[in-house]
């Protein structure tokens, strides 16, 4: 089955059932969904997109920490 992008109703329902600290789904193809609250987005971390950027995220704090 192809990943396709969920929709807003369909994040929330997600959510409801279950019951997850953060939004992993790897049937969605949305890299950011609104927040549980309301709001705001947040990253679906089951994309590939989202672990590409906390790896750059760490990388830039390992480089600063180092440069000093």
């Amino acid at each position: 089955m192809a990943k396709r992008k969920w929709t807003d109703e369909e994040v929330d329902e997600y959510r409801r059932t279950h019951n997850q600290f953060l939004y992993f789904n790897p049937d969605d193809a949305n890299f950011r969904v609104p927040k549980a609250n309301g709001l705001g987005w947040t990253n679906n971390w089951a994309h590939p997109a989202s672990g590409i950027i906390i790896l750059a995220v760490l990388a830039l704090a390992v480089v600063h920490s180092i440069s000093k």
